[in-house]
């Protein structure tokens, strides 16, 4: 009995002995992730270390998120765009323009969108020969009919442009605070922010208000770099979607592209930002 007790210990200790001095070793040298090799210059002498847990970080891939804005122009091909293979995260439909029109494809484009699962937003095409609060009462009354407008789509927009400004538009100061009364109008019965979409010569004849940039900027600017020569002088370079092009070929159709100033989560943060808050 002692003698097979004594056995069993000296065995234990063995193992205990292999299992510190050898074992566990070569166990944290294989599984422990090593640092990149430094090159030659390199001066960093620190040690290899463990990764724990804490030193993980969650990393988006996207830099800008890709979009489309489209009208009744490119007919129904919105049916055969494909979110996946387009990267297209988002698309804004012309909803209204004027006082009375309502672009014929805007519900059905909405529909379908939805069904692709899309970020949507709605725009509204402004003349500043009609009525600022009929305009803007017209715009929501579309877009906030069946829930069009909801918490997780773009905020409302409006379209300024220099034919819609070309009309009896009175002076500066007039036209500028009727593109305001607009604004402020929308904001109220939507309850959300809207955004301006312009250009930079029509922004800075119409827009060079400060009062303007309280508004998100989505700016047009057929260029392949976005630099300070094509933003709107008020809005002190900052942008929030760029329409980078007017011919994204589809089918022999055109759509005008567009880029969000951020990522996806960024995307959605924005959309949030723009809620009214009570």
């Amino acid at each position: 009995m002692l003698k097979n007790l004594t056995l069993a210990l000296a065995l234990w200790f063995l193992i205990d002995w292999a299992y510190t001095e050898k074992i566990k070793p070569f166990l944290i040298s294989e599984i422990t992730p090593t640092a990149p090799s430094k090159s030659k210059d390199s001066t960093d002498t620190s040690k290899t270390k463990k990764i724990k847990k804490k030193d993980f970080r969650f990393i988006l891939k996207d830099t800008v998120t890709y979009g489309l804005d489209i009208s009744h122009y490119q007919g129904d091909l919105i049916n055969a765009l494909n979110k996946k293979e387009d990267s297209l995260y988002f698309v804004i439909c012309k909803a209204t323009e004027g006082i009375s029109f309502i672009d014929p494809n805007f519900v059905s484009n909405w529909t379908i969108l939805k069904d692709k699962k899309v970020v949507r937003g709605a725009y509204h095409f402004y003349h500043c020969d009609l009525d600022p609060k009929q305009q803007a009462q017209h715009f929501a009354s579309v877009i906030m009919d069946n829930h069009f407008l909801d918490v997780g789509q773009l905020p409302p927009v409006l379209d300024i442009e220099n034919s819609g400004m070309d009309g009896n538009c009175g002076d500066l100061e007039t036209a500028q605070k009727n593109v305001l009364t607009f604004l402020e109008e929308v904001k109220r019965l939507t309850e959300r922010i809207p955004m301006i979409y312009t250009n930079k010569s029509t922004g800075n004849k119409y827009l060079n208000n400060k009062e303007f940039t309280a508004y998100p900027l989505w700016v047009a600017a057929y260029t392949t770099e976005l630099t300070p020569s094509s933003i709107p002088t008020a809005w002190n370079n900052e942008w929030t979607i760029w329409q980078q092009s007017e011919s994204y070929s589809f089918q022999d159709a055109n759509f005008d592209f567009d880029i969000f100033n951020g990522n996806r989560l960024e995307l959605r943060k924005f959309i949030r930002s723009t809620i009214v808050k009570k």
